[in-house]
């Protein structure tokens, strides 16, 4: 009968409006930033927003925002002088401030620190270190058609096949690391003048990848990807081998990479708790803390030192 109540309860669509009688607090500033080894490092700025706020886009990131009198500086391995960085307009941006580094790029092993200073908001900072480059390999590769009885909707003269790839990681015992593993399809469109890049879903029965899916909030490609901690690994050299599906018959201008990176514990578990906050969640889940290490403020200051692997086709 419980159960009924609770199946009743929860299908019913009700809307109530629900008057809060708590503190606002005022707005704090938002860092967000991936250092990614040997990129220019690039830094999002905005105010925080009041979770029941009716304007949840577009200005009201910014507002508030001294453009002409904020600061945004960058230090590295306990240098004295900050790196340069200069305020870049983003029309497709309307979530923060971009602030780019003019000539400095960070290296695996470096120190972050990030400061951020705004009039009416209090200073924030967050340091992180840029991961060394991750050592995989790419063994072999082997490739299957598919069967077009499969649940897929083939269209007619379409070939798909599968790819199993299998790869090899050797640990840096020297310090604490996660791995990230995407495959990645870039073809090139003429009528666009553009190259895309397509995030690709792979399945592994290696005990690795059953640890963590990973989220789309990571920058360094666009869709999910998979981590998975060194611990398994350390210091030592695994094989394993991952399949990808759906893979379409190879045109002109179309690449496949295998997208690999060591990632640090900051932009990690920033993943993790996106992902958990943007799944389903049921009636009975228990709320999501965004993992921040913004010290006076929200965000996340991140590394991560990538490799692309190309598949021969």
């Amino acid at each position: 009968m419980i159960c009924a109540a609770l199946m009743i309860l929860a299908g019913t669509g009700c809307e109530k409006t629900i008057e809060f009688k708590g503190e606002e607090t005022r707005p704090c500033l938002t860092v967000s930033s991936e250092a990614e080894a040997g990129q220019p490092l690039e830094v999002y700025v905005a105010s925080s927003l009041f979770f029941l706020a009716n304007e949840k886009g577009g200005a009201a990131f910014t507002e508030g925002l001294d453009t002409l009198r904020g600061q945004v500086r960058c230090y590295v391995n306990g240098e004295k002088e900050p790196k340069r960085l200069t305020l870049h307009a983003d029309e497709n941006n309307l979530t923060g401030l971009r602030y780019v580094s003019d000539d400095f790029a960070p290296a695996p092993g470096d120190r972050l620190r990030l400061e951020a200073e705004f009039p009416g908001f209090d200073p924030v900072w967050a340091e992180t270190t840029v991961p060394r480059m991750p050592a995989f390999q790419l063994i072999s590769s082997k490739w299957h058609e598919m069967d077009r009885s499969n649940d897929y909707p083939f269209e007619e003269g379409e070939v798909y096949h599968e790819l199993d790839l299998t790869m090899a990681v050797t640990d840096d015992p020297a310090y604490e690391k996660y791995y990230f593993v995407q495959p990645v399809l870039e073809q090139y469109f003429p009528y666009l003048e553009e190259m895309i890049r397509y995030s690709m879903t792979f399945t592994s029965n290696d005990i690795l990848f059953r640890q963590m899916s990973g989220s789309n909030a990571m920058q360094l490609v666009d869709g999910d990807g998979n981590y998975f901690s060194d611990e398994l690994v350390k210091g030592q050299r695994r094989v394993f081998t991952i399949t990808i599906s759906y893979v379409p018959q190879k045109e002109e201008d179309m690449h496949l990479y295998i997208h690999v990176a060591a990632v640090n514990e900051n932009l990690y578990w920033y993943d993790y708790s996106y992902s958990q906050l943007m799944g389903d969640m049921g009636l009975f889940s228990e709320g999501v803390t965004l993992y921040s290490n913004v010290n006076g403020g929200y965000g996340v200051f991140g590394a991560a030192a990538s490799q692309w692997l190309e598949v021969e086709w």
